[in-house]
This record gives C-alpha cells, structure tokens and sequence, in this order.
C-alpha cells in the first residue's frame, strides 16, 4: 500500500519541483562487484521494533541492550541503537548485492567508537548518494527520494534539516511510513499535519 502511495506522489512531483541536493560525486550503488568493509561503507537500516512510539518520543541514540547469547562471542552481537519512537538504527556495510551487519568485532577492527556511529554514518549516506532529492507533489507536502530504499538515512543528517527549515521559513515534522520513505511537512498551518497523519498510515 504504501509502496503504491509513494510511487503515486514521486509521479506527481515528476511534473513539479524537484529539489537537487548538492553533494560529491557518487560511490554508492553503480557496481555489482562487493563493497570494501570499511568504515566509509557504514549505514543504517532504520526499522521499527513494534514498540509504543510514546515510550520514547524524543530522539536519544542508546545501544540496544541485547540478551547475552551463550554460544557466541560478544565480539559477534550486532550493532543496533535506539533511535526515536519505535525506531531503531541497524548498522550495516552497504553492498550492491547484500548488506552485511555491523558487529562489535568490526568496531574494533575499524577503530571506530560507538558513539561516532551516527555521524558517520549520515556522512557515508550524503556521500554514496549525492543525487539524493526532495520532491514536492503538492504545496506542503515533501518526499525525499533517490536514496538507494536508505532514505531514512536522512533523519541523521542535520544539515540537511538545517537546508529544509531554511529553505521552508518553519519548524518541519517527518515521519518514516516504511523502510525506504520519509515524508516531511511544516509544522503550520495543522492541514499539512493531518495529511502527513494520513500518508502515514
């Protein structure tokens, strides 16, 4: 259903405004040959837990705390963090073919702390895919689009919301409807709100 919606509103802004972002030049997603594992690869996979968003309404990244597996190693636990609402951010390797987890012994073998995981990542994701773009198919309403099904990725980058609220003169609320969508309107006047509400569903 939603798969059909975001085609309907991406056909639509076809006809009207697409806003390029401005970037490098692309890396991500032009070959079929395995990506290196290598820390400029890392991004995320935003998934939703099932939980009650109200639990945790505002954002605070925390690592998810995991039952210990007494078969296996700690340095093979995944790397997953808390994000916002029911989301969660699932650190993987992006590969053409697969995407191949981040796990507790690729920290260490990369040098990379844990708490660096979010900014790298929205660096790695404005990098390997520069023609990221915002479409708009009807006032109020916007779709980022062109990013690879890893367009939740966005929701780390803050200076692309920085670029946004700019360019819109308002505060901007987004949601992730799926895997690979994030909508966003400003925050007046309420209409764009209920739409966004209804898109969403």
């Amino acid at each position: 259903m939603m798969q059909t919606k975001k085609r309907a509103l991406l056909k639509l802004a076809s006809a009207g405004s697409l806003l390029a972002l401005p970037s490098a030049r692309a890396i991500g997603a032009q070959s079929k040959d395995p990506l290196p594992r290598t820390k400029q690869y890392i991004v995320a996979l935003v998934r939703s837990n099932r939980a009650d968003p109200k639990l945790r309404p505002v954002q605070r990244i925390e690592p998810v705390a995991f039952k210990p597996d007494p078969n296996s190693s700690p340095d093979n636990q995944v790397v997953t963090d808390h994000f916002v609402g029911d989301l969660l951010l699932h650190y993987v390797f992006e590969d053409p073919q697969f995407m191949l987890a981040v796990r507790a012994r690729d920290l260490k073998r990369l040098g990379i702390s844990r708490e660096s995981l979010p900014v790298l990542v929205a660096e790695n994701y404005r990098r390997l895919y520069p023609d990221l773009v915002v479409a708009q198919p009807e006032p109020g309403l916007a779709v980022v689009a062109k990013g690879g099904n890893l367009e939740p990725c966005v929701l780390l980058d803050g200076a692309f919301w920085q670029r946004q609220e700019k360019r819109a003169g308002k505060e901007l609320i987004a949601v992730v409807p799926s895997t690979d969508e994030v909508l966003f309107t400003t925050s007046e006047p309420k209409q764009n709100i209920e739409l966004l509400k209804h898109l969403a569903v």
